[in-house]
């Protein structure tokens, strides 16, 4: 019997999609610092996507760690592998070529240097997320070896390790001078075992069963609304270089925000509606096509409809994607290579 699809997983995944679509559809805006209510507006926005990749990571983490077929090493290298890696690899391809190709003549040499670089340099600045996410899916045997013996204390132990480590000890050295920030900068051998993202492949295992949490709905959405504003009034305290430090506090909030968005997707888990369900369920599936085509969607907008205000951007760029992935995934054979 085909396992029923959890909504609040699906939600969450077309909810982060939408986010990264719309963090890249920001880019042009938030390079040119200007002191005007667009780019503040834009600024913030972006802030608040910034739970976008951790998401993915959280859902990615609850549903591979909490599948038995985990363990099988020939199924992770005969399926779950191949249903990521054989799309990004055909999409930096054909990134290679349509970016040069819209943005003006066609080198050929250069593409192909690109590709030969993929190994270590994305075709693209928004492929950087398939790195650390194959890392984890190869690592993933392990990972739920440990994720089905540990206990909460030693998660929690684990996750503190991981915010000084790999979030607060960074932050501090990229952050503040460098007479003091390298007194922060941790010797690298220190880091093998905590990795950047490992963290949230963990708390998205360990919310996923949770049944019922202690925060009531309105608090739990309060306390989003208020760590996201901290964040982005810490985003404009940083832009003076003597307070960047700052920035320690709100890479901390980040996993708690998006633990928090996580537990609020899955405590309506219950209640979706039928009309609502079946959307989500028809998007969900084309979100890692329009992860990996979103790039070139957007590049095409900004080509062709020049000075198109950021959300103008957002939703077309939005819009064309899904339709290209939709096509593509009805398409045989083409559907196993780019969606």
């Amino acid at each position: 019997m085909k396992n029923k699809r959890l909504i609040y997983i699906d939600t969450i995944r077309v909810f982060a999609m939408l986010l990264v679509v719309l963090a890249h559809s920001s880019a042009n805006d938030l390079i040119n610092r200007q002191p005007t209510l667009k780019w503040g507006t834009v600024n913030s926005l972006v802030i608040v996507t910034e739970v976008a990749v951790p998401l993915f990571f959280m859902i990615s983490g609850a549903t591979i760690l909490g599948s038995r077929k985990t363990y099988d090493i020939k199924y992770l290298f005969t399926h779950r592998l191949v249903r990521v890696v054989v799309p990004f690899l055909a999409w930096s391809v054909v990134s290679a070529y349509l970016a040069r190709a819209m943005a003006g003549p066609v080198i050929w040499k250069d593409v192909i240097t690109t590709l030969l670089m993929m190994y270590h340099k994305p075709v693209l600045i928004a492929y950087w997320f398939m790195y650390p996410l194959i890392a984890l899916y190869l690592l993933s045997p392990f990972l739920k070896a440990i994720a089905d013996k540990i206990d909460d204390k030693a998660l929690m132990y684990l996750l503190i390790l991981w915010v000084i480590i790999d979030i607060a000890l960074p932050t501090l050295t990229t952050n503040t001078p460098k007479n003091i920030g390298m007194y922060f900068n941790s010797f690298d051998l220190g880091r093998v075992v905590v990795s950047k993202d490992i963290g949230y492949f963990f708390i998205g295992y360990r919310l996923s069963k949770v049944n019922k949490h202690n925060l009531k709905v309105s608090l739990n959405a309060l306390l989003v609304v208020v760590l996201l504003a901290i964040n982005i009034i810490i985003s404009f305290l940083a832009l003076n270089k003597s307070l960047q430090f700052l920035n320690v506090i709100s890479n901390i909030n980040i996993p708690i925000i998006a633990a928090l968005i996580y537990l609020l997707f899955k405590h309506f888990e219950p209640n979706y509606g039928v009309g609502f369900s079946k959307v989500i369920e028809l998007i969900a599936p084309l979100t890692y096509g329009v992860y990996l085509v979103h790039g070139l969607a957007i590049q095409a907008v900004q080509k062709y409809y020049i000075n198109a205000n950021f959300l103008y951007v957002f939703v077309l760029a939005t819009l064309l994607s899904l339709v290209i992935i939709l096509i593509l995934s009805k398409i045989p054979i083409v559907k196993n290579l780019l969606t």
